[in-house]
């Protein structure tokens, strides 16, 4: 994150100062966003927590076990997350 901006936001923003577009911060800039992917758990760290393999890991996105919060084409994970998938996946009795 650089002067407060979200990543992409900040990207955009140079991409149009190159092209002598002078716009401000978007107001929906959503800076939260940034923040809150530091308190998550990725893909990788979800596979180690579970013990699962990455076909498992697809197979339980795919059947909406596990719901990945998307941020570009990464997935991430609140502990909250994690726990309404486990509980879904003890519900069906596949763990």
């Amino acid at each position: 994150m650089k002067n407060g901006k979200c990543v992409q936001c900040a990207v955009m923003l140079s991409i149009l100062k190159a092209l002598d577009i002078d716009v401000g911060t978007p107001a929906e800039c959503d800076i939260g966003a940034v923040d809150d992917i530091k308190n998550m758990k990725s893909r990788k760290e979800v596979i180690a927590l579970l013990n699962i393999n990455a076909s498992t890991y697809c197979r339980w996105v795919k059947w909406g076990i596990l719901k990945p919060r998307v941020y570009g084409n990464r997935h991430y994970y609140k502990d909250e997350d994690l726990k309404r998938g486990l509980d879904e996946s003890v519900r069906r009795g596949k763990r």
